[in-house]
């Protein structure tokens, strides 16, 4: 790991307990470590310069379902005391959903679900990608072939904040703001500024995911889909490629109907 980290040129290197887990820092950054397992490690990433945190947790989940599990758990005990801008990256062995996969065995929806379901409780959001929307490759060809999404991050409410995007910009913005920025109970300023700004908070982070997010990642995804399934159709023109080309075809003219809504 020394050898890596010199020929990097980075000063802090920090290694989970399942050797699998390797992370290479700035010196311009303090390192605190605050959870090192086998499934992730957790660092406090501090500016020397600004003193702005942020909270880094870097995952290589299990290949078993059972067993990402403690996973979960580990992120979910972490989400109730996190206050500050959190990051979560790495290869979680698991994919969002159905078109996350090519080739191979159907999807197991159960795993999905999983999935979905304790990253929806710690309020992260997926922060999206840019080149092809698979990272791994089973390493054959033809029909043996089979990719997926394995590797992505997430970011919660906070992280988002820090990189203030175009949500602003959009026509229903203020009007969201203005429904959600009130409170039907009598109290002291304070606990009403409070309750107006986690009650906006819970909203925003639901709509932007429901508006941007979902629609903005299904057409990237759905894009390299095409391409994978147009290669596919080119090497083996069989009736049954034809189709699933010309189904995934529709299904991305359909999200880019919706985008132009927006």
């Amino acid at each position: 790991m020394e050898r890596y980290r010199a020929r990097i040129g980075l000063v802090h290197a920090v290694v989970n307990v399942s050797n699998k887990i390797w992370a290479f820092i700035d010196e311009i950054f303090e390192v605190t470590i605050l959870y090192n397992m086998t499934q992730q490690l957790t660092l406090r990433l501090t500016h020397t310069e600004t003193h702005v945190e942020l909270i880094l947790t870097l995952g290589y989940a299990k290949c078993d379902r059972i067993e990402r599990i403690e996973l979960w758990d580990s992120l979910y005990a972490m989400t109730s005391d996190m206050t500050v801008p959190w990051l979560v990256g790495g290869d979680f062995n698991v994919i969002w959903d159905e078109e996350e996969k090519f080739g191979g065995l159907p999807v197991s929806l159960i795993e999905v679900d999983d999935f979905r379901h304790y990253i929806n409780t710690c309020n992260l959001t997926d922060l999206g990608f840019k080149g092809s929307i698979f990272t791994w490759w089973n390493g054959r060809s033809e029909e043996d072939c089979i990719f997926k999404r394995l590797d992505r991050c997430f970011g919660n409410h906070e992280l988002q904040q820090t990189f203030p995007g175009l949500e602003t910009k959009h026509e229903y913005f203020k009007d969201l703001v203005k429904e959600n920025w009130n409170a039907d109970f009598s109290a002291n300023h304070f606990c009403i500024f409070n309750y107006k700004l986690k009650k906006l908070k819970k909203a925003l982070s639901t709509w932007s995911r429901a508006t941007y997010g979902d629609i903005f990642q299904k057409i990237a995804s759905l894009e390299e889909v095409v391409l994978v399934h147009e290669r596919q159709f080119e090497v083996n023109p069989t009736q049954m490629n034809r189709q699933r080309l010309q189904q995934v075809q529709a299904e991305m003219i359909k999200y880019l109907a919706l985008e132009e809504e927006f």
